[in-house]
Order: C-alpha cells, then sequence, then structure tokens
C-alpha cells in the first residue's frame, strides 16, 4: 500500500484484521470479552477499556460462583451479550486509534465505500479553505494599503484648509503713540484725547472751592447729583484744601484727575473768624 493510498482511508483487509480481538466476545459459551478489552486497552493506551476489562473479568468469575441458583443461566447470558455488545461499540474508536497512530495522527478511519467520496469532499473542503484564506490575506493587504495611504490625503487636504480659512483673518494693528499714552493713564483713547475741533475743558478753569453745582458738572468725571453733593461737603469742611483733595472726595480715577487739571484749580480756602481771647497762666 502506497503512501497516498495510506494517507485516504484503510482496507477492508486492515480493518478485518484490527478487528479479530472482539473474537473472544463472540465465542459462544466463553466469558472471554475481558481478555479482549484488556488487550486493546493497554495497546491502544486507553483507560476506559482497560478499566471495562478488569470489570467483565470480575463478572466473569462471579457467574461461575454458585450463587446464583436457578438464575445463573440467565445471569451468564446477560454478561454474554453485554461483552459482545460493548466490543461493538469500542471497536470503531479502536481502528480510529490504531489508523491515526499509523498515520501519524493525519488521517481518520473511513469505508471503502465512503474513500473515494470523502477524498473527493476532503479535496474540496481543502480547496475552500484555501480560497478563503486567500480572500482574508487579500483584503488585509488592501487595508493596510489603505491606512498608509490616508495619512497622504489628509496632508494635501490640510495646506488647502489652512489657505481658505487664511483670508478671514483679520490683520492685527499695532498700538499707535496715542493709545499707549492713554493706556499708561488708565483711559482709552477717546477719553484721553478729546477729538479735533471740540475743546477739552472749558474756556475759564473752575475754581472747586468757589463754584456752584452747575459749574462743578461741567468738569470730567462730574455728575450733576455728584456736583450737589460735593458742594454740601466743601460748605462742611470749609473748603478743599488740594485739587487731589477734590478729587479723592468725587472718588476720580487717575485718568479722570489728569483730564481733571486741565479744567479746574483750587483757591486757597477761606479762613474763618479770628476769635479773640485771654489766655490764663496757672
Amino acid at each position: 500500500m502506497s503512501t497516498s493510498r495510506t494517507a485516504q482511508a484503510p482496507t477492508i483487509g486492515w480493518m478485518l484484521g484490527m478487528s479479530t480481538w472482539m473474537i473472544s466476545a463472540f465465542i459462544p459459551g466463553s466469558y472471554l470479552a475481558w481478555l479482549g478489552f484488556l488487550i486493546v486497552g493497554i495497546v491502544g493506551r486507553r483507560m476506559w477499556w482497560t478499566i471495562v476489562g478488569v470489570v467483565l473479568g470480575a463478572l466473569a468469575i462471579l457467574v461461575h460462583l454458585p450463587i446464583w441458583g436457578q438464575w445463573q443461566p440467565l445471569v451468564a447470558a446477560l454478561l454474554y451479550i453485554a461483552g459482545m455488545l460493548l466490543a461493538l461499540m469500542a471497536n470503531p474508536g479502536w481502528l480510529r486509534a490504531m489508523w491515526e497512530r499509523r498515520t501519524g495522527g493525519g488521517a481518520q478511519v473511513a469505508s471503502p465505500a465512503t474513500a473515494s467520496g470523502g477524498s473527493r469532499a476532503a479535496r474540496r473542503a481543502k480547496a475552500r479553505e484555501e480560497g478563503k484564506r486567500e480572500a482574508r490575506a487579500a483584503q488585509q493587504k488592501a487595508d493596510r494599503d489603505a491606512a498608509r495611504k490616508k495619512p497622504t490625503r489628509a496632508a494635501a487636504k490640510k495646506p488647502a484648509a489652512a489657505s481658505a480659512k487664511e483670508p478671514a483673518r483679520s490683520p492685527r494693528q499695532e498700538p499707535t503713540e496715542a493709545d499707549r499714552l492713554a493706556a499708561r493713564a488708565g483711559a482709552t483713547t477717546a477719553e484721553f484725547f478729546a477729538p479735533s475741533g471740540q475743546p477739552t475743558a472749558p474756556a475759564e478753569p473752575v475754581d472747586v472751592n468757589t463754584a456752584e453745582a452747575d459749574a462743578l458738572a461741567t468738569l470730567p468725571g462730574i455728575s450733576a447729583r455728584r456736583a450737589r453733593r460735593l458742594v454740601k461737603q466743601r460748605d462742611a469742611a470749609g473748603g478743599f484744601a488740594s485739587l487731589d483733595a477734590f478729587a479723592t472726595a468725587a472718588g476720580l480715577q487717575p485718568h479722570e484727575l489728569v483730564r481733571l487739571r486741565g479744567a479746574a484749580v483750587c483757591s486757597r480756602p477761606p479762613r474763618g473768624p479770628r476769635q479773640f481771647g485771654r489766655r490764663v497762666d496757672y
């Protein structure tokens, strides 16, 4: 038998030769099935077959004991039938184990009637598996190629998107000298510099110690309500000591004080009436 023939299916002669161990179970009147199971269990390295052989041997000894009385023939017949059935059930596994050992574990036992059909089915199944593996390999290769090409496309689109967004950005304007001066004084350019053609302060400076509430309301940062409150404070205190004291009482900011210096003055507060008296030393 050639190697390819051996790998496909066993012959009938080989299977019949390997099945001769069942003769011990089919000999009428003998209870030697246990011997066959012990042989196939040891040769085939199957623990369960060895255990079955030991159990059948123990039962064969019990059958011959004079303890059954009139039931001994029936018990013997049952043991004989059980041995045959167990042998028929174990023989396919025995043939499969011996054939796998002979072929190196790469083939299975098949009957001669289905050997040719089984081999053709095996070839078709193998061809289908190879086709599936090739398809999976091709798909994986295509996925890897697509993954390598994606960064290139993204890099190509990025400059275009950047150029499209670039005109929308407004150019940043550099601060002028006027902006820097206004920021240093803590004011905006519109507040720090008056528009051209309009005076930044009244023609005559306002005296904060003598002016009325209406005149004080014309000063930068002074509202009519605040002017009336400042007049009351001035009258209660007898006048402001300086323009800074007036700005502090009005709650003006530093940049408002800068504008106030060009629009207001602070005269010396009037003295109170001189009091005369005599000092007595004790």
